[in-house]
């Protein structure tokens, strides 16, 4: 028998089961506490046959309640009985929100209305095993450009920083490294002033943050996560000065090979795909994001119609006829970059 006891507020005496049920940097109560703090925020304790099973956080906001429960996988039984719980207790909800779930879920009045991915390192009991399983170019690429560093600086130093340890002007720089090098490729910035300020305080007690300095100045950092033995990956950035160097991929692999040696069991590089990934041998996670409505309301249809337009528009996007197109767009942007820059 499955029991479901709703409690108020954040679950501050279940974050050592949060953590381990889950093992997600999200599903945890200073994530929450950091970035949901205008939502007004609840859990809700499964017991089967008497013992805990899952605990769904969540927070409501108007109509919407948002369930916090993020790179997990629960079972779609008990999934379903969670939202009906939720629209029994709060009678002016009117949809639920499931961020980044694993699981491929099959509700009524549910719109499945984005599909992302994780990428996930395994990590391999030893660095020697880890090049054995590495491309041979990559192998090589690796070991030769970590020799050139030495090689041409008088100073190699890489340094790790956890939680309260982690610097705010080394953090500052890091994100700098990396709004400069989006900027440069013509693309927007993924991180603003508020992203960059929750994410420093997440850092400060969950932190691990590695970066490489050459001759005294720093020219590349990752800023990730460590909790439960899993590291999420949240930034990866390097000086443009320096981008001859790939002293970008030289400070991730110094990572990877760091948390090897702590005998940490994985890495999530998170959503969005690169070559780097691809080549450190990242395997890509589905991952499903869904508005359940109480009822087939004009909203539910609106929502549909809105995500039938942006798949179409995604399919055009990726046409290859519209590539020049695409590519004059970023260069305009580049050369705006360029004459900021200057200025």
């Amino acid at each position: 028998m499955i029991d479901f006891t709703y409690v108020n507020g954040l679950p501050a005496d279940y974050e050592p089961f949060l953590i381990q049920r889950y093992n997600s940097f999200i599903t945890n109560c200073r994530y929450i506490e950091i970035h949901y703090a205008d939502y007004d925020l609840g859990y809700m304790l499964v017991h089967k046959d008497g013992e805990l099973q899952d605990l769904f956080v969540f927070g409501n906001r108007g109509h919407l309640s948002k369930c916090f429960n993020s790179l997990t996988s629960i079972d779609s039984e008990v999934f379903k009985e969670f939202q009906k719980q939720i629209f029994i207790t709060f009678p002016k909800i009117r949809k639920i929100e499931i961020v980044a779930s694993y699981v491929k879920y099959d509700f009524e009045k549910s719109i499945n209305y984005f599909v992302s991915d994780n990428h996930i390192l395994q990590l391999p009991n030893s660095l020697d095993e880890y090049y054995s399983l590495l491309g041979a170019k990559t192998r090589k690429h690796i070991k030769a450009r970590t020799a050139k560093l030495y090689k041409e600086f008088k100073q190699v130093d890489f340094s790790i920083k956890f939680g309260q340890d982690v610097d705010r002007d080394v953090f500052d720089k890091i994100i700098k490294f990396n709004c400069m090098r989006m900027k440069g490729k013509g693309k927007t910035p993924g991180i603003n002033e508020d992203n960059k300020n929750h994410l420093y305080q997440f850092v400060k007690q969950y932190g691990y943050v590695v970066y490489l300095e050459l001759d005294g100045r720093i020219v590349a950092g990752c800023i990730s996560t460590l909790i439960n033995k899993t590291i999420s990956l949240h930034v990866i950035a390097h000086d443009n000065l320096y981008s001859k160097y790939n002293v970008g991929e030289v400070c991730a692999f110094h990572l990877i090979q760091k948390s090897m040696e702590n005998k940490w069991s994985d890495i999530q590089f998170l959503w969005g795909r690169s070559e780097l990934k691809r080549r450190f041998l990242a395997v890509c996670h589905p991952l499903y994001f869904y508005y359940i409505y109480r009822n087939y309301t004009p909203e539910y249809y609106l929502k549909c119609l809105n995500v039938t337009c942006s798949n179409q528009i995604k399919r055009i996007e990726h046409i290859e006829a519209l590539s020049p197109l695409k590519n004059f767009v970023i260069g305009l942007r580049k050369k705006s970059f360029s004459i900021k820059a200057e200025k």
